[in-house]
């Protein structure tokens, strides 16, 4: 059987768990191998476009506004992407700064998966920042759907448990396949063994530890620059294997 590259994965947690982090240090692994990458910021709470990128186009495009169309096409999706100026290869698109989900009329899940069937013949891959809000994100339960992987990434803090006892019941049905979603243990400090949150989330495959270098480049603005220093090159090969993973082909 001929391979099948996947293109799409969705990252999903609960608030404060790294989505946001994790996608993009995803996106910067695979611009490594001078893939074009989309970044979709679902989230319309706390935008993350305004407080993540730097680039002097961050008002020229929208997510919102591309929605809020009756009919997307390529040259809307087109429009409403930002390009980083960090990296050639990474481009974003999210709710913009001052907006949020009043903004904008609301859109029908069909429209969401356009959105996301056109942003895959845009980009190589896309890698979506679901919103930890799904029963009013249209987009990020879209995602979650037809995504070729789900990064579910699970914190170590009560918190996090307490959210997946209540969010996975809300995409229950078989078309979310959960039980093929990809678990990652996030932000475990050194006086954190992790061990009982491993149990509690029911196993994880991946361990993305707490680094006090990713809240830096989160505050600079810089988070698809690389990491330095001996934790930081570990932490980057743990992202090197999660992109393998969760891009590689099904054979």
């Amino acid at each position: 059987m001929q391979s099948k590259q996947k293109q799409m994965l969705a990252v999903w947690g609960s608030p404060g768990s790294g989505k946001t982090v994790t996608a993009l240090k995803i996106a910067a692994e695979l611009a490594k191998g001078k893939k074009n990458v989309a970044v979709v910021f679902c989230d319309a709470v706390a935008p993350p476009l305004p407080t993540v990128i730097r680039t002097k186009k961050s008002a020229d495009g929208s997510l919102g506004a591309a929605l809020s169309f009756p009919v997307i096409s390529q040259e809307i999706a087109m429009k409403n992407l930002i390009a980083s100026e960090q990296n050639p290869y990474v481009s974003f698109i999210g709710y913009a700064a001052g907006e949020n989900a009043y903004t904008y009329a609301g859109y029908i899940k069909e429209r969401a998966v356009d959105m996301l069937v056109l942003l895959r013949h845009i980009a190589d891959h896309v890698i979506v920042d679901c919103s930890s809000v799904l029963n009013d994100n249209v987009l990020s339960t879209a995602a979650l759907e037809v995504a070729d992987n789900v990064l579910r990434l699970c914190p170590c803090d009560l918190k996090g448990l307490s959210y997946y006892m209540s969010y996975l019941p809300l995409i229950g049905d078989r078309k979310f396949k959960t039980d093929k979603h990809i678990r990652v243990l996030t932000n475990p400090h050194p006086y954190q063994g992790g061990r009982e949150y491993e149990n509690a989330y029911g196993g994880v495959s991946f361990c993305l530890p707490y680094l006090p270098s990713i809240e830096e480049q989160a505050v600079t603005q810089n988070l698809l620059a690389p990491l330095s220093g001996k934790e930081g090159k570990a932490y980057e090969s743990m992202i090197s294997a999660i992109t393998r993973e969760v891009f590689d082909s099904d054979q």
